[in-house]
């Protein structure tokens, strides 16, 4: 299954979903998707990872580095899943200390603990 990116705009947040296989090929294309992004502006950054089935390291890294570009631009960016996959990847990579407070296992859970507080 070839990678699908999905691009949705909720306020200032950019909702990026991924679906698919995500190697080093699409790896590359997601990496450009998040700095078209940055590039236009946007710094908050949500990424839904649901419908993810593989998720190389070069993905890892677009993520990791364009992190740190959004934190220094005062943004941040969010990572969605309730993917068992995804979040095998996330918790052994310690993920959840990088990302503290900005994973969440589903939509509504971020809607409820970021969206909200925005409006």
């Amino acid at each position: 299954m070839a990678m699908e990116l999905a691009v949705t705009q909720i306020g200032k947040f950019k909702v990026i979903k991924v679906s698919g296989k995500v190697d080093w090929d699409n790896a590359r294309l997601l990496d450009k998707e998040i700095q078209r992004l940055i590039d236009e502006g946007f710094v908050h950054i949500v990424f839904n990872l649901d419908e993810v089935n593989f998720f190389c390291s070069g993905g890892i890294g677009a993520l990791v580095y364009h992190l740190n570009k959004v934190k220094k631009a005062g943004g941040a960016m969010y990572i969605i899943s309730a993917n068992e996959y995804v979040n095998y990847i996330l918790d052994t990579l310690k993920f959840r200390i990088v990302f503290d407070g900005y994973l969440f296992d589903s939509f509504d859970s971020f809607r409820d603990q970021i969206l909200e507080k925005e409006q």
